[in-house]
C-alpha cells in the first residue's frame, strides 16, 4: 500500500508536482472586503445587460404560444419572469429627471397582471387570449420605458425569433 508521503515524492518526480500545505487565508480587512465590493461592481452586468435576456425569451415565448407548444411557452414565461426579477435586483431603483422611480413595484405589477393573464391563456392553452395577454404586456413595458424616460425603446411584436437553434412546434 502506498503512503501519502510515498505518492507525495512520486507525483513530485514524475510530473514535478510541489505539493504544499495550505496557509491559512490572513481574515479580510474592511479594506480588502471595500476594494472586493468594488471588483465586483466592476464586472457586474447592468439592467440593460438582464432586460436583453428578459427579450430573448418573451421572444421565444411568443414563438412557442403560436406553434401551441404549451410546455415550451410555460418555459419561456417562467424565464421571462426569473430575468425580469434579476433585472430589478441590479437596478431597483431608477433615477429620472423628477426623481427617483421605483422599478420594483412597476414589475410587480407587470407580473401580477398582465404576464398573469399571459400564464392563464397558456395553461388554457388558448392562443387567442395569449396574442391579447402578450400584446397587453408589450404595453405595460412599453409603459415603464417611458416611465424611466426611455420611449426610444419601442416594443414589437416579433417576427422571427431570438433563437434559431430552437424547434417551436411540439
Amino acid at each position: 500500500m502506498l503512503t501519502k508521503t510515498y505518492v507525495i515524492m512520486l507525483l513530485t518526480l514524475l510530473f514535478g508536482i510541489s505539493v504544499q500545505a495550505a496557509e491559512p487565508e490572513p481574515a479580510p480587512t474592511l479594506e480588502s472586503l471595500q476594494e472586493e465590493v468594488e471588483r465586483l461592481r466592476s464586472i457586474m452586468p447592468g439592467q440593460a445587460f438582464a432586460m436583453t435576456q428578459v427579450a430573448y425569451n418573451f421572444n421565444n415565448l411568443w414563438f412557442a404560444a403560436q406553434a401551441e407548444n404549451w410546455p415550451l411557452a410555460q418555459f419561456y414565461l417562467n424565464e421571462t419572469k426569473v430575468r425580469l426579477r434579476w433585472a430589478m435586483r441590479i437596478t431597483p431603483v431608477r433615477k429620472i429627471s423628477t426623481g427617483d422611480i421605483e422599478l420594483t413595484a412597476i414589475a410587480t405589477a407587470l407580473e401580477t397582471g398582465p404576464l398573469a393573464t399571459v400564464e392563464q391563456a397558456i395553461t388554457a392553452h388558448d392562443n387567442a387570449g395569449f396574442v391579447a395577454s402578450y400584446t397587453a404586456m408589450m404595453h405595460g413595458c412599453q409603459g415603464c420605458h417611458e416611465a424611466i424616460e426611455k420611449p426610444f425603446l419601442q416594443l414589437q411584436i416579433p417576427t422571427m425569433p431570438a433563437e434559431a437553434m430552437i424547434r417551436f412546434t411540439p
